[in-house]
């Protein structure tokens, strides 16, 4: 029962009470008067007879002052008792909420209401529970995001040191006269210019990501019919690859099937997949195929390699920031590829997971929903 309909009854038996109340008074003066609390005609004349008398003016005074007094009694004990209730019921419920106020002071998040009344106070406790759900989350990501800004710091310390170290042993190698030909020279030259393209690459990487992460990247959606689309991508550098020890080879890809897509973030994603591949193969000729489903609402493009793959329960860990499944793995990367895969097809509207097939290797399986309307041809 909710609080405005026990204010209204208790109101409606204040007014009841207070009509038997004023009925008992009367009844309890005139028996103190005749001793009878239902007087007949006779007691009745007799009784206006003593009220007539001006000696008896004090005497009626005094029994219409005690019936006035014992009414006031019996309303004030009922409305105490009223109040009491009605103010426990109120102050009953404010309990937990005070304690659930104290817990969330203590930091303890995942203290909840378990509140079963069914008044006003119901939804104040649901909203109090959802209010602490949405902070223990809150400060859940809070310490997600402290430990990826301790490893993204890490991360690059680690991977623009790496090739800073290389530049500055081969320019001391120059200077210091242990490259004594200029094919020695030349060779060294190569390798600085190797490594400053490299450094190049993980700044262009860390703006990329830090742009995508702060939603300030222009994106450009179009209506993108995505086999075509994904050919010409691999297309020219199906040989490059080639040259590298990577096989690209096209799987199922049916035409016609249309989503909204920035191409040109969409290559880099598919680029960033094979540099995974061509890096981590673990055969001479290493070997990925690319191939692309409806299931659903959603087109499916896979990316299916014959590499190391990796356990399990690294999967969901393969697009966090700098994150390497195999620690041996840190002179083959930045380890912003995949991360950056994420953000960028979050803001295609799709997501991006990755799985273990039954040959072997990494899939890598990017998730993309249909256009509206749209019809595989």
């Amino acid at each position: 029962m909710t609080i405005k309909r026990r204010l209204f009854l208790s109101n409606i038996r204040m007014i009841i009470i207070s009509f038997v109340a004023f009925g008992f008074a009367g009844r309890m003066a005139a028996f103190f008067l005749f001793g009878k609390t239902k007087p007949d005609q006779e007691t009745m004349s007799r009784f206006r007879d003593i009220l007539s008398q001006e000696p008896h003016h004090d005497m009626r005074m005094v029994l219409w002052f005690l019936a006035f007094a014992l009414f006031i009694i019996l309303i004030s004990v009922f409305n105490g008792f009223s109040t009491y209730r009605m103010t426990r019921r109120i102050v009953k419920p404010l309990e937990p909420l005070n304690e659930g106020v104290r817990q969330i002071h203590d930091n303890n998040l995942a203290y909840r209401i378990d509140y079963k009344g069914d008044d006003e106070f119901r939804p104040v406790c649901e909203a109090f529970n959802e209010m602490a759900a949405r902070l223990e989350t809150s400060a859940a990501q809070r310490q997600k995001d402290e430990e990826n800004r301790r490893e993204l710091i890490a991360g690059i310390s680690h991977d623009l040191r790496t090739p800073l170290t290389s530049i500055k042993g081969y320019l001391e190698g120059i200077e210091t006269g242990v490259a004594s030909t200029p094919e020695m020279r030349e060779n060294y030259f190569s390798i600085i210019r190797k490594k400053t393209n490299d450094l190049e690459h993980i700044i262009e990487q860390l703006f990329l990501f830090s742009k995508l992460d702060m939603n300030e990247f222009p994106i450009n959606l179009r209506r993108t019919d995505i086999a075509p689309a994904i050919s010409d991508m691999i297309e020219d550098s199906i040989p490059e690859y080639a040259a590298r020890g990577l096989d690209i080879k096209s799987g199922v890809m049916p035409k016609g099937i249309f989503v909204s897509a920035d191409v040109l973030l969409l290559r880099n994603v598919v680029i960033n997949i094979l540099e995974n591949s061509v890096k981590y193969k673990i055969k001479e000729k290493g070997q990925i195929e690319i191939s692309a489903a409806i299931v659903n609402n959603d087109v499916l493009l896979r990316f299916a390699d014959d590499g190391p793959g990796v356990q399990a329960d690294m999967l969901p860990k393969l697009f966090d920031v700098f994150y390497r499944a195999d620690p041996s793995r840190n002179k083959k990367g930045s380890g912003l590829g995949l991360a950056i895969n994420a953000k960028i097809i979050e803001l295609m509207g799709g997501s991006i997971y990755a799985e273990l097939p039954p040959t072997g290797g990494l899939a890598i399986v990017i998730s993309l929903p249909l256009l509206q309307g749209e019809k595989q041809q």
